[in-house]
């Protein structure tokens, strides 16, 4: 259950720092 957890987290968390990123490169 641990690694499940941590997984979710780690895949949210890439997730939105992607998302931002690709924000930032639109924006610049």
């Amino acid at each position: 259950m641990m690694y499940f957890m941590f997984g979710m987290w780690a895949g949210m968390v890439g997730f939105s720092m992607s998302l931002i990123i690709r924000l930032e490169l639109g924006i610049l």
